[in-house]
């Protein structure tokens, strides 16, 4: 696909056109149009659910691959063995994380029940090292398989992520990143299935009643050591502040809301003065976990 908006690809629903974009549902999809692209000397960004993204008004040059599939196809990326008292699940990146902790409970295998309601992709998910509810996702991985730029795939034990709370060696690493996640591999307790449903419900309604829908973003900013990003944006009056048509939610303050028509520029003005507020007021320097992608930005 030629210059497709990148609007369509990310939760906050901003973003200009990528001069390619393919969209590959299976880890096989994504070798292929990587060795495509190497092909041609084509620079490459893969995605996942794009709820993490901030993709520049001008968008992005080159190929973006898309790595995503629907919950109800996604049963074909999972496999599963035996273990006795626990299971190794092998998942492909582009399974949505929500699913795969709806679907780990329903089988009962604990672990993943925390992302339920969470927006994204197990591959992002693995960059991210996202988590909730004092459970992480490394807290259960031990391995990923990586798509490397020479064309290779190769399995590496978790402990090579060097994972920490939100960050991964691969999240560190400038683009184009030397690696692609390809699938995740998890060796997930079993438990009484009914016992770990109730629980994926409790985060479902959890998530529903505290935090926006719709075109936003997932959470803006890490919390801090100690605290919580939302509680320092909220106590600093910034819950539902508005810049342009992009707001920190008033549900959330540490979700910033598309509100209709805003621009990546505006999003990003608006995280930026949230930061520098709150480091203002409060001494706390928040971490970003929105990654902006595209050319140019300018000055941050």
């Amino acid at each position: 696909m030629r210059d497709a908006s990148m609007s369509m690809y990310t939760t906050m629903r901003v973003g200009g056109t990528a001069d390619f974009l393919v969209r590959a549902p299976t880890p096989e999809d994504i070798v292929a149009a990587m060795r495509w692209a190497a092909g041609d000397g084509m620079p490459v960004t893969v995605i996942g659910g794009g709820s993490n993204l901030l993709v520049g008004d001008d968008g992005i040059r080159g190929l973006v691959i898309v790595a995503r599939t629907p919950g109800e196809r996604a049963g074909k990326l999972l496999t599963v063995e035996d273990g006795g008292d626990t299971v190794l699940v092998t998942v492909g990146a582009q399974a949505p994380l929500s699913w795969v902790g709806r679907h780990c409970a329903e089988q009962g295998w604990a672990g993943m029940d925390w992302g339920v309601g969470l927006p994204g992709q197990i591959g992002g998910a693995t960059v991210n090292n996202a988590g909730a509810h004092g459970t992480e996702l490394k807290d259960h991985l031990v391995g990923v398989d990586l798509l490397l730029t020479n064309g290779e795939v190769e399995r590496f034990p978790a402990a090579w992520l060097e994972s920490t709370y939100r960050m991964t060696r691969i999240k560190e690493a400038d683009r184009p990143r030397p690696w692609t996640v390809l699938r995740s591999i998890f060796e997930l307790p079993k438990h009484d299935s009914a016992e770990l449903v109730a629980l994926a419900d409790e985060h479902a309604a959890f998530r529903k009643r505290t935090q926006p829908t719709g075109a936003c973003s997932g959470s803006t900013f890490a919390n801090p050591d100690g605290d919580f990003a939302g509680r320092l944006l909220e106590a600093a009056g910034l819950k539902g502040f508005q810049l342009g048509a992009m707001q920190l939610s008033p549900k959330h303050a540490n979700w910033v809301v598309n509100t209709g028509g805003g621009t990546a520029r505006d999003a990003w003005d608006l995280i930026q003065h949230a930061r520098l507020t709150i480091l203002d007021r409060c001494g706390v320097a928040l971490r970003p976990e929105i990654e902006r992608l595209g050319e140019p930005w300018g000055e941050t």
